[in-house]
């Protein structure tokens, strides 16, 4: 997947990294087999860039669908694994202001990744409340100094 995220930071496609790819990045030892990436659904120059530079790796474009182009999630199968563009995520703010406290990590071969922050990072994974998700609250709270 390292190959997808090269061509969006090559083509400075606004992206934001979450789910459990974010927790592996932010240190929380996590096997997952897809990548969760949050984008603008209001910038559509965003959106069409995205698009033509994917345009090789996915079957159909990514679009803002649903009643004013707030669907939760689009799932997408490459040659590289399996991708997911979220528009709204549970517990996020909006892409704008999540950018503004986003961090960048490291992939493995050194690869610049732009992932959600801590907190919001936390505060999505409350929202969700899924039962797997006690361990990932655990580790974000200990990262954020919480008890």
């Amino acid at each position: 997947m390292e190959e997808i995220i090269k061509l969006l930071n090559d083509n400075q496609i606004r992206y934001l990294v979450i789910g459990g790819q974010a927790l592996r990045l932010h240190g929380m030892p996590r096997f997952t087999m897809d990548w969760d990436l949050f984008i603008p659904r209001k910038d559509q120059k965003n959106l069409d860039m995205l698009n033509k530079v994917l345009e090789p790796y996915l079957d159909m474009p990514v679009e803002p669908l649903g009643q004013k182009g707030q669907n939760f999630v689009q799932t997408y199968q490459t040659q590289f694994g399996v991708i997911q563009f979220h528009l709204i995520p549970p517990g996020i703010p909006d892409f704008d202001e999540a950018e503004k406290t986003s961090e960048v990590f490291k992939t493995e071969s050194g690869i610049p990744v732009k992932c959600i922050s801590t907190k919001n990072l936390l505060d999505s994974k409350l929202k969700t409340a899924r039962a797997k998700d006690g361990d990932d609250i655990s580790f974000l709270k200990r990262l954020l100094g919480m008890k």
